[in-house]
Order: structure tokens, then C-alpha cells, then sequence
């Protein structure tokens, strides 16, 4: 069960993360990615924004790129939103460390430069698995899955 780019956008995530186990059948993947509550302050100080940065560390929601209120979490609020509807979280990754950062400080990857951008993503996915890179990533990305003796609920 994916659910790519839409807690973000939701206050409560608990009914999408209720449906979600509900509906994963047992021994199956439940892949969540959200904005990292960890990171806020990043954006706004690349930016130069300091005192929105400042207020940032402790803040949960912001206006992004898209003019849209979104909502951010830790990995280990989701992990134990999943652990309550007995689903275990596997692994987390980061997503969008340098290259979104990147962009944010004025500089971007130019998209006709193959080389680069293979390179790009090799860097990207290698600190996507480290500490302390992945806990400065925009997002994470949980992996997480069903015990395969869990009895499926009805949806």
C-alpha cells in the first residue's frame, strides 16, 4: 500500500494510516512518505528567512512551494501510529536532501546534463540511507509491513 505525498496535506493522518493498514494484506508493505517535522527550519534558512527559521524549529506546518498548508511529522510519530495497528516499521529513508535544498538556495540541477544528474543521485540515494544526512531530508520515506500471521480486517 502506497501513500506517497498525501499526509502532508491532512491535520490527522490517523484515518488514511487506519485505512492503510486496513487494507495491506498480511506479510505485505506499507510505504508512507511525509514531510519531516525535523527538517523545518531548513527551507527558511536557505532562503535567509531567519526569523521564520527560528520560529521553524518547533513548528509542524508551513506554506510550501505550492501556496498549500502542509503538515509535517517525525519518523517515529508514524512509526508508532503503524505499530498501533500492528504494522512494523522495516526501514525509513530521507528524500530530497541536497537536490531540494538545492534548489531552495537559488541553484538548480540542469535536467539536460545526464552525468550530473546520474551523480546527483547516486549522492541522493546514498545519504537517504546515512545519519545524520537522512534526518536533514525535506521527507522520509517509512517501510513498513504487516506480520504475515495478522488476520486481515475487513475494509
Amino acid at each position: 500500500m502506497l501513500c506517497h505525498g498525501v499526509l502532508g496535506y491532512l491535520a490527522r493522518p490517523e484515518p488514511v494510516i487506519d485505512q492503510l493498514c486496513r487494507c495491506v494484506v498480511p506479510g505485505g508493505l506499507v510505504s508512507i512518505m511525509d514531510g519531516n517535522a525535523n527538517a523545518m527550519a531548513v527551507r527558511p534558512a536557505l532562503e535567509g528567512r531567519w526569523a521564520d527559521a527560528l520560529e521553524a524549529f518547533d513548528a509542524r506546518t508551513e506554506i510550501g512551494v505550492l501556496g498549500a498548508r502542509g503538515y509535517a511529522r517525525t519518523v517515529d510519530e508514524i512509526a508508532r501510529l503503524l505499530a498501533e495497528r500492528g504494522v512494523g516499521m522495516e526501514h525509513w529513508y530521507g528524500v530530497w536532501l541536497f537536490v531540494d535544498w538545492l534548489e531552495f538556495s537559488g541553484r538548480a540541477l540542469d535536467p539536460t546534463d545526464e552525468e550530473r544528474l546520474q551523480a546527483a543521485a547516486a549522492v541522493e540515494l546514498e545519504a537517504s540511507r546515512r545519519d545524520p544526512y537522512r534526518q536533514l531530508s525535506r521527507a522520509f520515506h517509512v517501510v513498513a509491513r504487516k506480520p504475515r500471521d495478522a488476520h486481515r480486517q475487513p475494509s
